[in-house]
């Protein structure tokens, strides 16, 4: 996420121009839809809780420091949007394999979309969670262990330790 365009366009929302709405929707769809998947493991269920991500983000938009991550901002409520889904359905967060179900689902897929799905299924919830702000938020790890109120420390280690199993199981592919 371009973190300097979102604070402009977030600006432009806590004015009144509602038409920068589709650029933050542009800029960060793609990264809290996987940071939802992350936990749900399910592609109908991140895509609505992606709306309600936005729905919430749009009703606070007054109320956001621009000073901070906007990128975080929205990665904290989407976290926050996806586990009380599942206080309120009485499910935890760890998920039966059953409870996959992207069959049916009609939509176009780039490699990139291809390629995290794959590593998802590499890779514990947590260290996906932690790659996907890395690589698809170019998020910084400080930021990612604020917002995962976890120390800089483990969150060095479990993206370093998710590194080392994507490279294991594609070298394993390509041999």
């Amino acid at each position: 996420m371009e973190e300097t365009k979102l604070k402009e366009y977030v600006a432009e929302l806590q004015k009144g121009n509602m038409s920068a709405f589709e650029q933050v929707y542009e800029l960060c769809k793609r990264s809290v839809f996987y940071n939802i998947y992350a936990l749900t493991k399910n592609h109908e269920l991140s895509e609505d809780l992606l709306h309600d991500t936005f729905i919430k983000f749009l009703k606070e938009v007054n109320n956001i420091n621009l000073d901070k991550s906007i990128g975080g901002y929205l990665m904290v409520i989407s976290r926050n949007i996806t586990y009380d889904y599942f206080k309120k359905h009485n499910r935890v967060v760890e998920f039966d394999e059953g409870l996959e179900n992207t069959e049916g689902v009609v939509e176009e897929k780039d490699d990139s979309d291809i390629l995290l799905e794959r590593i998802k299924k590499i890779l514990k919830d947590k260290e996906f969670e932690i790659f996907v702000l890395h690589t698809v938020n170019d998020m910084r790890f400080e930021e990612i262990a604020k917002i995962k109120h976890r120390p800089l420390g483990t969150i060095l280690w479990a993206y370093n330790n998710a590194i080392k199993k994507i490279r294991k199981e594609l070298a394993d592919e390509i041999s």
